[in-house]
């Protein structure tokens, strides 16, 4: 049986972004390497390190927000690197399943100023590697 994952919170060093709209999937990967051995003629693959795909998230847009949303485009200007986490609704009483990177960048943001009649924001974020995650408790 699969978790429900309607309630999702994401997170920009340690602020939550309010409204979400859509957020993208959290696609990892790893490129790898062949290599044939001169001597016995075997190829030998080689591993790359895991990396997080970039992840987009459309917000409800709000220029006095001073949560998450703000501070996705403050990073966003400063080309800072900030903690960003998703956490899943799937609480066992304290917190979701939590995916955590510490050092993701912005860079993309989007304003569409009329969204069936609410103005939105879409960002990217590239978290970087791979995430550290905490099941729910």
């Amino acid at each position: 049986m699969g978790i429900k994952a309607e309630g999702i919170k994401v997170r920009a060093n340690g602020k939550e972004v309010g409204c979400l709209f859509s957020l993208g999937n959290i696609k990892q990967s790893r490129g790898k390497t062949e290599k044939k051995c001169m001597t016995t003629g075997e190829i030998i693959t080689i591993l790359d390190t895991i990396k997080t795909e970039p992840i987009n998230m459309s917000v409800e847009y709000d220029p006095t927000d001073t949560a998450g949303a703000e501070e996705i485009q403050t990073l966003f200007g400063s080309a800072n690197v900030f903690t960003f986490e998703i956490e899943l609704s799937d609480t066992a009483g304290n917190n979701g399943t939590t995916f955590s990177w510490n050092k993701a960048v912005v860079t993309d943001s989007d304003l569409n100023p009329d969204s069936d009649g609410e103005a939105e924001i879409t960002f990217t974020v590239s978290p970087g590697g791979k995430p550290a995650v905490t099941a729910a408790a």
